[in-house]
């Protein structure tokens, strides 16, 4: 069966693997609201959200702020966009948001709870503070992005506070519609379109103040040309939102939803407090009927860098606390994306009794930090399947390690990748094979690749190329690389071969003594190409610095005499330090060499010889080690090749030499490490 024809639903519809907040055409909204997946965590956050929430329709209450917190692609944003949707229970298709979630809610009780709160008549100002906030940042830059999304939901031109104010007053007076009727008729064009410009429109302006509002012409032009409208404190701007909510009724309610809060605020002490004293205020004041909910990729005590009274105060305010965690996202993918038909379920269940060992032995890692591993049953074959259960831990940790590193964690952040595109396109990449492929985890290279910082895409371009025209390096070696590149900065997997190797499955058929050795091949091709480095036996990706500098180490030269030295220094003082062998109650005294060179004093005694790669003696034939050794009273042993110690004890004297060389403190701190 082809793996496309195993799904549910269609692997390659479009589906909004990005949930962002300023998104809201009709067809995304109903995608968006249908296939909404509660999974178990998801029903305790909306039960615990909704009992505080209904509670407060009933009893007036100043606990109005809720915190939500989860890692990068935990869902966190879409968690509050479908509060938005509930709580505002807008018309989507035909449909009110509610209902489209009363089958979501396998308890009854619980479903009557949110369908009475989305009955309470309810505005929602969903919005990601990141992008509508300013960029230059001050102590009152929350208090601004507040009022300016404010005032562009009632209608106003937020983007400038003073313009705002000034729609606000000619509204209250009932004169929008005649100012905009005289402006376009003195202007020549609609208020509304000119308004963003409005500075280069004095006199037009003054003109529809004076014949409008009954302004003088001095009054207009002090106010057009005076800066103390566009100033504004928590207590006016919540004052303005207590008197809008009152004047819509006393059931009214009206939502901030702010999306990344913890990234805007990040450890600003600050813009943390202006916030937390722009919910006291209107906690205090709007008691219930207004409602502050922000999302943050660390819970609320990782953001605050505040101690004492105020950190006790900025909980406080922050009453509601939900956390998202990973297992969340893992059913969802599950069931949204891979979710099989009966049939398919039936054959990846006989599959995987036919092969359980077999992928047993392929899904061994060795070293790990983590519990990670293969399948436990067939039941979990079937529901992960052509995935493997590692791969929702390691690439959730991959997306959050790519964030913090390089530009592309200002991307990521603002919702351009998510698992769920993640785990689509690598199933998309896979779909017209059989029920024995799997999907290796370099395949989630591909869904990043776009938005990495251009040095590390100039990397695996690079080695693509070389690998297509055959030019030292091969067509698996670029996946090695991408592979190796996810992992870069993953501790919980060691980068040795086996892990690669095991990394790299992508078939349940795989030899994986075969992938093995040809793993090995590509490492060693790549290394001699200086895409990678070799510490000891783990891999690592290297960027183009990096490059630059194994180059110039490998070309620095050392005396192999040193290395050998220092290979003899290792054995007969820290592994075997004894100067004389112990036979039943006697000790022999004998003389220690490492290759030709004698270490220490001679005893005119036996000798012990240990003999390195780079000795000449190290490719004498055996019968004329055994002749030597009879003749000279020596024993002999020579260090295996399948160690390369010289060669790391190589790199290791390159590299003292040249950081002695080099002034490193001048160097970026990246290449120091």
């Amino acid at each position: 069966m082809k793996i496309e024809s195993m799904f549910q639903k269609n692997i390659n519809r479009p589906i909004n693997g990005v949930i962002k907040v300023g998104q809201n055409d009709s067809e995304s909204l109903k995608q968006e609201l249908e296939e909404y997946i509660i999974t178990k965590e998801l029903r305790r956050h909306f039960n615990t959200f909704f009992d505080n929430y209904s509670k407060a329709i009933d009893h007036p209450t100043d606990k109005i702020g809720i915190w939500i917190s989860g890692f990068f692609g935990s869902g966190k944003s879409h968690f509050l966009k479908m509060l938005s949707y509930l709580l505002s229970n807008q018309e989507v298709a035909g449909r009110h948001a509610v209902d489209f979630f009363k089958d979501k809610f396998d308890d009854p009780m619980m479903y009557a709870t949110v369908a009475r709160c989305t009955n309470i008549p309810t505005e929602s100002i969903l919005f990601n503070i990141d992008i509508e906030g300013p960029i230059n940042k001050d102590r009152t830059a929350v208090l601004r992005v507040f009022a300016k999304v404010f005032y562009n939901h009632l209608g106003f031109y937020g983007e400038d506070l003073k313009i705002a104010k000034l729609e606000r007053f000619v509204d209250q007076r009932g004169k929008t519609d005649a100012f905009r009727k005289v402006f376009e008729e003195v202007n020549g064009a609609p208020w509304i379109e000119t308004r963003a410009s409005y500075a280069f429109f004095e006199d037009d302006i003054v003109s529809v103040l004076q014949s409008v509002l009954g302004m003088s012409e001095t009054a207009a032009r002090n106010w057009f040309n005076g800066e103390e409208n566009a100033d504004m404190s928590i207590k006016q701007l919540v004052e303005e939102i207590k008197t809008y909510v009152d004047s819509k009724g006393k059931d009214f309610r009206l939502l901030f939803c702010v999306d990344e809060v913890g990234q805007y605020i990040g450890d600003d002490s600050d813009l943390m407090i202006n916030l937390q004293s722009i919910v006291e205020e209107v906690g205090s004041k709007c008691r219930g009927k207004v409602w502050v909910m922000v999302t943050s990729q660390e819970a609320i005590d990782s953001v605050i860098k505040i101690s004492g009274d105020d950190f006790s105060k900025i909980q406080g305010r922050f009453n509601t606390r939900l956390s998202l965690s990973s297992a969340s996202v893992d059913e969802v993918i599950k069931r949204r994306i891979l979710e099989k038909t009966e049939d398919a379920d039936a054959l990846l269940r006989m599959v995987y009794d036919k092969e359980h060992a077999v992928l047993k032995n392929l899904f061994t890692f060795s070293e790990a930090v983590l519990d990670i591993k293969g399948y436990a049953d067939g039941a979990e074959f079937s529901a992960t399947y052509p995935f493997v259960p590692y791969q929702f831990i390691i690439i959730q940790k991959v997306l959050v390690e790519i964030r913090k590193h390089g530009n592309s964690g200002k991307h990521l952040s603002g919702g351009e990748r998510s698992m769920l595109s993640a785990f689509q396109e690598a199933a998309q990449r896979v779909q017209g094979k059989d029920e024995n492929a799997l999907v290796p985890f370099a395949q989630f290279y591909d869904t990043v690749h776009t938005f990495l910082e251009s040095p590390i895409r100039r990397v695996i371009d690079r080695c693509q190329t070389a690998a297509d025209k055959h030019d030292g390096l091969e067509k698996r070696d670029v996946s090695v690389l991408k592979l190796l590149y996810l992992v870069r900065y993953i501790d919980d997997i060691k980068a040795n071969i086996d892990n690669i190797s095991t990394l790299m499955v992508d078939d349940m058929r795989a030899d994986k003594i075969i992938l093995r050795r040809e793993i090995a091949e590509s490492l060693e091709r790549l290394e001699r190409q200086n895409y990678v480095a070799r510490n000891g036996d783990k891999y690592s990706f290297l960027t183009d610095e990096e490059q630059d500098i194994a180059i110039d180490i490998r070309n620095t030269s050392v005396d192999s005499a040193t290395i050998v030295q220092s290979i003899g220094q290792t054995i007969f003082s820290e592994i075997y330090p004894s100067k004389k062998y112990k036979y039943i109650k006697y000790d022999f005294a004998y003389d220690q060499y490492i290759d030709e060179t004698l270490v220490g004093a001679a005893t005119g005694g036996v000798r012990l010889r240990f003999v390195t790669v780079a000795s000449d003696y190290y490719n004498v034939p055996e019968a004329n080690l055994i002749m030597d050794s009879l003749v000279n009273n020596e024993a002999i042993v020579l260090l295996s090749s399948a160690v390369q110690y010289f060669e790391e004890l190589e790199t290791a004297a390159k590299i003292r030499k040249y950081i002695k060389q080099k002034n490193v403190s001048q160097l970026p701190e990246s290449i120091q490490d």
